[in-house]
């Protein structure tokens, strides 16, 4: 069954949605938790899509500041150093190239770092939209609604009229939160997924212009 939305814009999330890199951020993840005598799979149940010093407080709360700092450098230096196994999510490239051709607004709104979004995109063959909402944007990352929010100001319009694209929990909620509609991508089932529509790769989608100016049809299905 096929979806389609008025929209004058889209915000977009980074890994997971346009950026595969499971297999690295799962792998650095694993070896801190071992570092620590810590569950990985615990780890990686909360840790998607937020910000990475959200997920070393939680796995570390009783550690005092200055360590959770040293460890989430830590995790955000193997992720910079390291490109094993980050490719595109199907259909990324091509759909922000085409959605550049019409002019479709875009931002991306992510939890990393800029350089890191920078090279992770890079590496997977997937141009970079502008404007960035990175980490180092906001004071409160996802699931505050604060990171959608920025992102819906860099382009100058009300979250209410753009479709957020995400993947996790923390993305959903905070797109959510913010006003956007959403769009899921994956197959995260969680209770923040509930009853929104669902892509699994961006050759679902499709974008055209509309006779009212600033308006874009978006179709999925």
């Amino acid at each position: 069954m096929t979806e389609t939305v008025l929209v004058r814009g889209v915000l977009l999330d980074m890994d997971g949605t346009l950026v595969d890199s499971t297999p690295l951020v799962e792998a650095i993840w694993g070896e801190f938790a071992a570092a620590h005598d810590l569950d990985a799979r615990e780890i990686l149940s909360y840790s998607h899509g937020l910000p990475t010093i959200s997920t070393v407080r939680r796995a570390m709360p009783d550690a005092e500041a200055a360590t959770q700092q040293h460890w989430c450098d830590w995790v955000e230096d193997e992720g910079l150093r390291r490109t094993e196994g980050i490719v595109e999510v199907p259909g990324a490239a091509a759909f922000i190239r085409r959605a550049q051709q019409l002019g479709l607004p875009m931002a991306i709104v992510t939890s990393a770092p800029l350089e890191l979004a920078r090279r992770r995109f890079a590496i997977a063959g997937v141009p970079m939209p502008e404007p960035r909402v990175t980490i180092e944007s906001v004071e409160r990352g996802k699931p505050h609604p604060e990171p959608f929010l920025r992102g819906a100001a860099a382009l100058g319009i009300p979250a209410s009229e753009l479709l957020a694209f995400e993947d996790g929990a923390a993305g959903l909620a905070s797109a959510t939160a913010a006003g956007a509609e959403c769009v899921v991508v994956g197959d995260f089932a969680g209770n923040e997924a509930r009853g929104l529509p669902r892509i699994t790769h961006w050759d679902q989608v499709r974008v055209r212009t509309t006779r009212d100016p600033g308006r874009f049809s978006v179709a999925f299905d």
